[in-house]
């Protein structure tokens, strides 16, 4: 039955493990993820929420991978987050990926097409409580 499915993109938080700091309010931490969908997930821009203000600002990332722009189903990766405020007691995250509907590998030219591609596209949150026991959750925002 699962055949007759449509595919579709998706990722899974497996990890957040502290890396080192910066200083007394920002650090390096490693995020592992999972394309746990049917596709392979084409990754974009990770950015950590800001409450109140609403902003979502732009973090710089470091890929261990010898492909880190793209993780095919079943696969894991793990990536540095640079620059992550420590400040609040819950940090959210939003992961914006585009998937791939297509057999084999994405090209370089569709990996920079994918952000154009708005259909395919999908942002996870992810909520991390470093102050209680290292808790991750983890939903998707409804396309726009």
């Amino acid at each position: 039955m699962l055949d007759s499915l449509p595919a579709h993109a998706s990722v899974k938080a497996l990890s957040m493990k502290f890396v080192k700091s910066q200083n007394s309010t920002i650090a390096d931490w490693n995020m592992t993820l999972l394309d746990n969908s049917t596709m392979t997930a084409i990754m974009g821009i990770v950015c950590q929420a800001n409450r109140p203000s609403n902003n979502c600002n732009g973090m710089d990332t470091i890929y261990y991978t010898s492909t880190p722009l793209y993780i095919e189903p079943g696969q894991s990766m793990t990536f540095e987050l640079i620059g992550v405020n420590t400040t609040t007691p819950v940090w959210e995250f939003h992961i914006t990926f585009y998937g791939w509907p297509h057999d084999g590998a994405p090209s370089n030219e569709a990996i920079s097409l994918a952000p154009s591609r708005r259909s395919h596209r999908r942002v996870a949150v992810l909520q991390f409580d470093e102050q209680h026991h290292n808790s991750m959750t983890m939903h998707f925002l409804q396309k726009r």
